[in-house]
């Protein structure tokens, strides 16, 4: 199921099941809009998985990373607060 949300694009109302559906994975989410506060509204699951490491690895081996793009690294657990790192 959590493959599934590679590429997936996602809002706020999603965010909530995409944490319970992606539980215990790190999530690598592209920020594409923002609200006037600058927090994030629609995101894309760049990509998902169990070691953060290998958000690392895709990150510099992928040839559409961009560093102007904006991301976020977070790790989904619908019982705690987000974490962005």
């Amino acid at each position: 199921m959590t493959r599934a949300y590679k590429d997936r694009i996602v809002d706020l109302k999603e965010i909530n099941r995409l944490y319970e559906e992606t539980a215990g994975h790190w999530l690598l989410l592209e920020i594409l809009e923002t609200n006037e506060n600058g927090t994030p509204t629609r995101l894309r699951v760049a990509d998902l998985a169990k070691d953060k490491n290998r958000l690392f690895d895709w990150m510099m081996e992928n040839d559409d990373w961009d560093w102007k793009d904006r991301y976020l690294l977070v790790f989904a657990d619908p019982n705690k607060p987000c974490i962005i790192k």
